[in-house]
Parts: C-alpha cells; sequence; structure tokens
C-alpha cells in the first residue's frame, strides 16, 4: 500500500548487517515519496538514519530536534554521546 504514515518499532534489530543496510535504503525511498516513517528503537544507530529525533527518558522528552541540532545543543558528534549528555544534564 501506500500509507501516509508507517510506524516501525526495532525494525533492524537481530537481521544481519547485508539485509539491515537494505532496509534503511527501502526506508529512505519511502520517505522520499512522502511517506512519514515513525522509527521507535533504544538502539541509537538506527536513530542516525533519521531526519528527526525525539529523545526520551523515563517518559519525558529530552529532545526533538534534527541530528544537527542535536549535536550543536551537546557539542557531540553521535546519538548516543547526545543521548547520554542530555541524560547527565538533566534536572
Amino acid at each position: 500500500g501506500e500509507p501516509k504514515l508507517l510506524v516501525l518499532d526495532e525494525p533492524t534489530v537481530g537481521i544481519d548487517p547485508v539485509l539491515r543496510a537494505e532496509l534503511w535504503e527501502q526506508f529512505r525511498t519511502l520517505a522520499e515519496r512522502g511517506i512519514t516513517l515513525l522509527v521507535s528503537s533504544h538502539v541509537m544507530d538506527e536513530a542516525e538514519h533519521c531526519d528527526r529525533l525525539v529523545l526520551l527518558r523515563d517518559g519525558k522528552i529530552l529532545a526533538n530536534a534534527t541530528r544537527e541540532e542535536l549535536f550543536a545543543r551537546t557539542g557531540t558528534k553521535d546519538v548516543e554521546a547526545a543521548f547520554l549528555k542530555l541524560v547527565e544534564d538533566a534536572p
């Protein structure tokens, strides 16, 4: 089908690296066609593939930003480091 929104929960966890790369390529193609993909994952390298990130901890939003905005805010260079910095700085 042609959904407007596709919700994916940990879509590439536990699969081999070749299939994982192919899936992310397919996800990017869907996004380029205008389909919104919502990816839920605790695996931070999956987040590296996403255009916008909402980082949550204990049910609270720590950030809602692009990767670039997130890196600028935290002074980090990858999503996992940014997440850990946000947790460290949280009240």
